[in-house]
């Protein structure tokens, strides 16, 4: 039975829900997810000991259908939101897709409701909310922004398939001179340097003021390539303090643009 739509305050439709799962499934490196209800759309964000924070951004018009009452912010396990969705994901990913998603939600306390309709058959799922927890405000405006790089994501895919996975961290020097870009590891078969000319074709724009050269944990930098399977670019950017974020532009089938954002903080002490 179909909810009454009027008792809820948010109520949102998805169709073709290809794109949304790839989106989920990029931010679910942790078991929960806050998530936020605005007139821009729904934003799904994810953090990790507050020194890294991910988060999916499905913008309003990729929704068949988005009602909200007032902007609502609600805490649900994500694993299970994706696990529900990936057992229609063979029909999902196929081109006809016609499996459509149902959320409704009437506010704190109350569960989430998903109906994900198939060929006229409904599953109706309950999803229990959480306490909402506290959650950083990483962000960084255009006047912190140090470096950028917008890079297409093979690039990037290349690299990083380079790198040595016994290794801890990872380290990122970005240059207004040569060596320009360079992503260095040292692990277990030795130190791995890759360099990246700032001309290179897949290189769609380089700005670099200063001389930056900061450290991440690579179980840190792993999670966020998940979203390069999916994104048709990807944006680099770092401020004086050494924090990195990358910026993911997915296209939906229908033309629509998501976005995926991950921001990871710096090791400040190697030792």
């Amino acid at each position: 039975m179909i909810p009454n739509a009027n008792d809820y305050k948010f109520v949102a439709k998805l169709g073709n829900l290809r794109t949304v799962v790839q989106l989920l499934k990029s931010v679910n490196f942790k078991e929960t997810a806050t998530c936020f209800g605005t007139d821009n759309g729904l934003k799904i964000t994810v953090e990790d000991a507050k020194c890294m924070q991910a988060s999916a951004y499905i913008p309003v018009d990729v929704f068949q259908e988005f009602k909200l009452k007032e902007e609502v912010i609600f805490r649900i396990n994500l694993n299970v939101l994706v696990e529900c969705l990936c057992m229609f994901w063979s029909d999902i990913n196929s081109q006809s897709s016609s499996v459509a998603a149902q959320l409704f939600y009437k506010g704190t306390g109350h569960p989430v409701t998903m109906l994900i309709e198939e060929n006229g058959i409904i599953t109706d799922c309950s999803l229990k909310t959480q306490e909402l927890g506290e959650l950083l405000d990483f962000h960084l405006d255009a006047e912190d922004v140090l470096n950028k790089i917008v890079l297409q994501t093979d690039l990037l895919k290349d690299v990083l398939a380079e790198l040595d996975g016994t290794s801890e961290f990872i380290e990122l020097l970005l240059s207004p001179e040569a060596p320009y870009f360079r992503i260095s590891t040292d692990g277990i078969a030795g130190e791995c340097r890759i360099e990246l000319p700032r001309d290179s074709d897949l290189v769609e724009s380089f700005e670099c003021n200063t001389t930056a050269n900061s450290c991440y944990k690579l179980a840190h930098i792993k999670p966020a390539m998940k979203a390069l399977y999916c994104a048709n670019k990807v944006s680099m950017r770092t401020d004086d303090c050494g924090l990195l974020c990358f910026q993911y532009m997915v296209k939906t089938d229908a033309g629509q643009t998501c976005y995926v954002e991950y921001y990871i903080s710096p090791v400040i002490d190697v030792e």
